[in-house]
């Protein structure tokens, strides 16, 4: 496809998108637009996993004062 051809459509998807969205209400919020907010497992209390700490401990690279320690990331 030619360069040309490809920025030309470009703005035509563009400005067929921002056509669109002029029909659609705003609102403040609309982080949940379905009423699931967990859709792997049901919610539930949490439970107490006996060793999960000793566990940790063997698997984490660095643990201290009962924390578990990793690089900090940029």
């Amino acid at each position: 496809m030619d360069p040309e051809d490809v920025k030309r459509e470009g703005v035509k998807l563009l400005e067929e998108f921002s056509e669109k969205l002029d029909s659609v209400a705003e609102s403040k919020a609309t982080h949940y637009v379905v009423d699931m907010k967990n859709v792997w497992r049901p919610d539930a209390d949490p439970e107490v996993c006996e060793g999960f700490s000793e566990s940790l401990k063997e698997l984490a690279p660095k643990f201290k004062d009962g924390y578990v320690v990793t690089e900090k990331g940029v």
